[in-house]
C-alpha cells in the first residue's frame, strides 16, 4: 500500500490526458512531476515540468510512472530495459493506452512500453516494476479495461465538440482537438 500524500507521480506526456491525471494526482496530495516534449508551462497540479531529456533522471524518484504519450515512431520502444532498471522496484507503471496483441497486428496508440511480451515478462519476474500490463497471471500485475472515454454522456460530448468546431470553422477560429498528422496524434 502506498500513502498517496507521500508518493511521487511522474507523468510522461502532459497533454490533455496527462494534465488531467496530474490534476487528480495532486488532488490526492501527491508530488507530481511531468515530462513533455512540447509543453513548456506546467499545468495545474504539476510542480516540476521538464523536457524528455530529464526522464531518465526522474524515473528513480517516482512511485508511479504514468505514460500518456501516444504511440508514434518516436515513442516506439520508449520504455526499454534501461528505463525499467532506473525505476524503483516498488514503482507502478500506469499506461494510458492498451497494448495490443502483437500477432493480430491490430492498430492502436499503445506500445511506448514495448511490444515484446517475453521481455516484459522477464522484466516483471525480475521485479523491474509493479503493475505493468498485459501479463494476467503475474502477482505484481494490475489490469484495467480501457474504458475511460465511455460513459452515458459520450455522444453529447462528441456532439458538443463537433458543434463548437463547426462554429469556430465558420468564424475562422482555431479548431479544438486537431490531429497533427506529422506527429501521429
Amino acid at each position: 500500500m502506498i500513502h498517496l500524500p507521500e508518493a511521487t507521480a511522474l507523468i510522461v506526456g502532459v497533454g490533455g490526458i496527462g494534465g488531467e491525471a496530474a490534476r487528480l494526482a495532486a488532488a490526492f496530495g501527491m508530488h507530481v512531476m511531468g515530462v513533455d516534449a512540447r509543453r513548456r508551462e506546467a499545468p495545474p497540479g504539476v510542480l516540476k515540468l521538464d523536457g524528455p531529456d530529464a526522464l531518465d533522471s526522474l524515473l528513480p524518484l517516482a512511485d508511479f510512472v504514468i505514460l500518456t504519450v501516444p504511440h508514434t515512431p518516436a515513442t516506439e520502444g520508449f520504455m526499454h530495459r534501461a528505463r525499467f532498471q532506473r525505476m524503483k522496484r516498488t514503482a507502478f507503471l500506469i499506461k494510458h493506452r492498451a497494448w495490443y496483441d502483437d500477432a493480430a497486428r491490430r492498430p492502436g496508440r499503445g506500445p511506448p512500453g514495448g511490444r515484446d511480451r517475453r521481455r516484459r515478462a522477464r522484466r516483471l519476474r525480475a521485479g523491474a516494476a509493479a503493475g505493468e500490463h498485459p501479463l494476467w497471471t503475474m502477482p505484481n500485475v494490475l489490469i484495467t479495461p480501457h474504458t475511460a472515454g465511455h460513459g452515458p454522456h459520450l455522444d453529447e460530448r462528441r456532439f458538443e465538440i463537433l458543434l463548437d468546431n463547426s462554429r469556430r470553422f465558420l468564424a475562422g477560429q482555431p479548431l479544438r482537438n486537431v490531429v497533427d498528422k506529422a506527429s501521429w496524434f
